[in-house]
């Protein structure tokens, strides 16, 4: 044969640690080559094999990449009929012509050349090997590249076929010459199309990520990170005879149609190594590929099982032969998927422990009140456990046992249930004494041990007990009673116990939020006047309504004192803030308002007093002691004049017994702020039939989808007003939640002044 000048050797020689080895040069490699090999077929007069030549060197270059550890030469020369293309690389083992699989990317290249060169093989050097092929363009019958090419036109002519590649080297599919000693491991019989599969997957990841690097090259994909490259070469490279021996011998398998292929490798003791850093790279691989969402690129479960399987079977037998040791009897496919089968079902049990727990989780914090607590922990609960019915019983005063809520029992075992001592001989007692839960898996077992309740739960065949503890304290039982046979394992144990948890830690919850509620409720009353006095000639009606189910002590206030048999004080306002500190504010306010007007001033002159004490009792650091207040002077004579002031507070509306709604025209500034504060005053004079109503800004800033209530609903509300000033309060009240939906996004309070006509 005449090799000719054509030769790259050292100037694309890739070797094994070369970081560029899985990169854009390695595709650049690749397709310098095509390019020459083209040029080549020209210079040696047979320019119409330049294509097929082209064709079957970048093939093999590629091929050498990818599974060879690199190209170290390519040459293309003269021969008998033709040109002959060699490709050098720097290992020993054979080309593989892979078995065709609709899954898989790769393994095509080495058909085509099948199909493309008259003869082709592979012959082992010095050091690596060379894998040549003979390109005449004479067709062989049958021949063909396209997806139809299947094993009738392999067969065709060529001089090696899937046999003759798989015996090249005699019968050690993986004798690679002189070495270390090898030893061999025996893994027994796996799947074939499992291991095809597996096989192809990998190639399909290393096809791609070179893909990849390529195309960073080129700025069409994103650069694959250097650490990525590092864990392919130790994909490709270092495990390299175990896996193509693996493959060949599933290969030789799928030929013979043999369903299952025996697994038996010999190789060196350092084929430890390399095929723990081999998993450990895949497995990596696999965490970037699922970061970056490359979901068709992640090892599918079976692989993932199949791959730990044969490389710790390899590694524990590789290590005890290395070292002399008797080799341990390897553990079957079969029995490793048993054990991962026994893992998985662990696991859906723990997944499904912990979805019906977040389900009840999810139930209880929604729940406001123990009564909700108990309905929610029944519903989840019983569903979740498919129990017949359910209680949850809490210790009350006197040491004796009260239902809270049951599903699904009788009167006479509710009547059992209910009212219970604390020293009975029951099992919902038991738990509380012991702070042990009671499992009961058989009538018979519930009635050898609690023989009071024979007889009693008619279609109960098993139940359970369990204390709802929280903070050392039990507060009461959680009782679940089954129609079926239950073992109570370790896992259901553990399930009922944690929502019994979960149930305490919710009633524990609810208790300290009502504690709060009622002290709530009860500053407020402290906060408001304790009953609204008369006022001669006039009809007096007030509202205050907080904002939500907890009932937070809000800022808005309304306060009514008499000045004199014929005089009155009416305030209104709304402190900044909520809680202690709004508590803290309107108790100031009142009881400076109220100092200020029974001395005799007027109400402007106690506006801009009360702004001053606001100003000296604040903190330095403390902007939001601020308030609103509208206070009035109601003196009854011959009629009743309303003297009014205000800082900050939405002006009043009056309707006049004709009909006419208007606004009092009073502004101020907000109190509390600045120094030298802004007092709006005026003087209105109510005659029979006008009614005057004052409202905080919770009143009039009341809004659904956007749309607040406003000074306009107000004043349709007036327009048709019911005939006294508590009829307006209600008819005020229910305006507004109606307007919201039945919610409040902040409290609100009202003083109606009526003069009946």
């Amino acid at each position: 044969m005449e090799a000719g000048p054509f030769t790259l050797a050292a100037e694309v020689h890739l070797s094994t640690t070369d970081a560029d080895h899985y990169g854009p040069h390695g595709a650049d490699v690749a397709g310098r080559a095509r390019r020459e090999a083209a040029r080549r077929c020209g210079e040696l007069g047979r320019p119409d094999l330049a294509d097929d030549a082209a064709l079957v060197v970048s093939e093999l270059v590629t091929n050498a990449l990818l599974h060879g550890g690199g190209c170290t030469g390519v040459t293309v020369g003269a021969c008998p009929g033709g040109v002959r293309v060699e490709v050098r690389d720097p290992t020993r083992l054979s080309p593989l012509l892979a078995h065709p699989s609709e899954g898989s990317l790769t393994g095509r290249g080495m058909r085509l050349v099948q199909n493309v060169a008259e003869d082709w093989g592979a012959d082992a050097e010095a050091v690596g090997k060379v894998v040549w092929a003979v390109v005449t363009g004479r067709a062989k019958p049958g021949a063909g590249t396209g997806p139809g090419a299947g094993p009738e036109a392999e067969e065709g002519g060529h001089a090696h076929d899937q046999a003759e590649i798989l015996a090249m080297r005699g019968d050690e599919d993986d004798d690679v010459g002189p070495g270390p000693r090898r030893f061999r491991v025996e893994l027994g019989d796996v799947p074939t199309e499992l291991l095809l599969a597996a096989k192809s997957h990998v190639d399909n990841l290393v096809r791609e990520f070179t893909l990849a690097s390529a195309g960073a090259l080129s700025g069409q994909t994103a650069q694959v990170p250097d650490h990525l490259r590092r864990l392919l070469r130790a994909v490709v490279d270092r495990f390299a005879e175990a896996r193509l021996a693996i493959k060949r011998q599933a290969v030789r398998a799928a030929e013979q149609g043999t369903p299952t292929t025996r697994l038996v490798l010999d190789l060196p003791a350092s084929a430890a190594e390399a095929a723990e850093d081999y998993v450990r790279a895949l497995d990596e691989i696999d965490g970037y590929c699922r970061a970056r969402r490359l979901l068709t690129l992640e090892t599918p479960e079976q692989h993932r099982v199949f791959r730990h399987w044969y490389v710790e079977e390899l590694v524990r037998s590789l290590r005890a032969a290395a070292i002399g040791h008797t080799v341990p009897p390897t553990r079957t496919f079969e029995e490793r998927l048993l054990a991962e089968l026994g893992r998985a079902a662990d696991a859906r049990r723990l997944a499904e422990r912990s979805a019906r727990l977040y389900t009840v989780a999810a139930a209880l914090a929604g729940a406001s009140t123990p009564e909700r607590v108990a309905e929610a922990v029944l519903s989840s609960g019983m569903a979740a456990l498919g129990a017949r019915a359910g209680a949850v019983i809490l210790v009350a005063e006197g040491h004796r046992l009260v239902v809270l809520r049951a599903v699904g029992y009788d009167e006479e075992i509710l009547a059992r249930l209910h009212l219970q001592a604390l020293d009975a001989h029951l099992p919902a007692a038991l738990a509380l004494r012991t702070g042990e839960g009671v499992w009961l898996e058989s009538p018979a077992d519930r009635d050898r041990r609690f023989p009071d309740l024979a007889g009693l739960e008619q279609g109960t065949i098993s139940l359970c007990v369990v204390p709802l503890e929280v903070q050392g304290r039990r507060l009461g039982v959680l009782r679940f009673s089954f129609a079926d046979a239950r073992l109570f394992d370790d896992d259901e144990r553990q399930f009922v116990t944690a929502l019994a948890a979960q149930t305490a830690q919710a009633l524990e919850r609810t208790r300290l939020q009502w504690a709060r509620i009622d002290a709530s409720r009860r500053l407020q009353r402290r906060l408001l006047p304790p009953r609204v006095p008369e006022i001669a000639g006039a009809e007096v009606a007030v509202l205050y309504r907080p904002f939500g189910d907890e009932m937070e002590v809000g800022g808005d206030f309304y306060d009514i004192w008499a000045l004199s048999p014929r005089q009155w004080a009416v305030a209104i306002g709304d402190a900044a803030g909520t809680g202690p500190e709004a508590a803290a504010m309107t108790a100031l306010v009142r009881h400076t308002v109220r100092a200020l007007t029974l001395a005799g001033a007027g109400p402007a002159q106690v506006l801009a007093t009360l702004n001053s004490a606001l100003l000296d009792a604040a903190a330095p650091d403390d902007d939001e002691r601020f308030c609103t207040v509208l206070l009035g002077l109601v003196t009854v004579g011959q009629g009743v004049e309303v003297e009014l002031a205000t800082g900050g507070h939405p002006p009043p509306l009056v309707r006049r017994a004709g009909g006419q709604v208007t606004t009092i025209g009073v502004r101020g500034s907000l109190l509390g702020v600045f120094p030298g504060t802004d007092i709006g005053t005026a003087r209105v004079v109510l005659g029979p039939g006008d009614t005057l109503v004052a409202v905080t800004d919770g009143v009039l800033e009341a809004r659904r989808d956007g749309e607040m209530f406003g000074v306009e609903g107000l004043a349709r509300l007036l327009a048709t007003p019911p005939p006294a000033a508590q009829a307006v309060i209600k008819a005020l009240e229910d305006a507004v939640l109606d307007h919201t939906g039945g919610s409040l996004t902040d409290d609100m309070a009202a003083v109606v002044l009526h003069i009946p006509g």
